[in-house]
């Protein structure tokens, strides 16, 4: 498996050039096809704004900034990538909401990249919870570019958050260009008991887990932790503490309303990573 088509988001976040350069230059390693698409929420603004007044003068002025914004965050995209040798590349312009267009086209590619919401502009970007609407809308994996800092390639070490859930599965097997390329891969169960006990007699989690990726070519050293608490802030400080390039994990499974009630790993990782994240719903 490699990926051959990407999609990037292009927007106005402040890591936007740093999340187009990571996108490029994984489509540079995979000699993929990448897309930058640009979603401009005209279709929001008429739906919320204009419903009471759609003949008011004053929608043409906001409907072309709105448009003019798009087409300067393609530029941006552009200029970046144009300095990487890419298979292929192609800038998109659409009248959507970025969770409804990222969402239809992700179905048609093998990855999306992403660059992490800053919770301090707040409503000027797009929601936290983004990544995680794209990847249930798409079955797509995602991988989220931080804003605190512009991460380096090469990946060299990989952390993969394991669970034994459907959706860390997808996310193992749809990050194994990743792994195989990896230096080194650690497999952190962090409910080490729990995991054991709930595998049945036929299969023991951990050692399974270990063979699958051996089978692909990927030497994992396991990390066991008995702790179940907030999964997301021990996957954080697990990752700094094994000094990983990267984050691998499923998609939490929470509904939107219980997520944002309780918490969850994914909302908790969303909000504080401070290294690239590959999910999977």
């Amino acid at each position: 498996m490699s990926y051959k088509t990407i999609v990037v988001h292009v927007g106005d976040e402040p890591n936007a050039g740093a999340c187009y350069a990571y996108a490029a230059e994984l489509a540079q390693r995979e000699q993929a096809h990448l897309i930058g698409l640009a979603s401009s929420d005209v279709s929001r603004f008429l739906r919320e704004a204009v419903a009471t007044n759609n003949v008011s003068p004053s929608i043409a002025p906001v409907l072309e900034t709105l448009r003019e914004r798009t087409a300067s965050a393609l530029d941006q995209f552009e200029r970046v990538v144009a300095s990487f040798a890419l298979a292929g590349f192609e800038r998109r312009a659409v009248d959507d909401e970025p969770r409804v267009s990222l969402g239809a086209l992700a179905r048609y590619c093998d990855l999306c990249v992403l660059g992490q919401a800053d919770a301090v502009r707040g409503a000027s970007l797009p929601s936290a919870g983004l990544a995680a609407d794209v990847a249930k809308a798409s079955g797509a994996p995602m991988l989220l570019v931080p804003h605190a800092q512009a991460p380096a390639w090469p990946i060299r070490r990989i952390l993969l958050g394991w669970n034994g859930s459907r959706e860390a599965g997808r996310a193992m097997r749809f990050a194994l260009p990743l792994l195989r390329r990896a230096s080194a891969v650690d497999v952190a169960i962090l409910d080490a008991g729990s995991l054991q006990s709930g595998g049945g007699a036929s299969l023991r989690p951990v050692t399974a887990i270990g063979q699958a990726l051996a089978r692909h070519g990927v030497r994992a050293e396991m990390v066991l932790r008995d702790d179940a608490g907030n999964a997301g802030a021990a996957l954080l400080a697990l990752a700094a503490e094994r000094g990983a390039d990267l984050l691998v994990m499923g998609c939490c499974g929470h509904s939107r309303l219980r997520e944002l009630l309780r918490g969850g790993a994914t909302r908790t990782v969303l909000k504080s990573m401070t290294l690239p994240v590959f999910m999977a719903a």
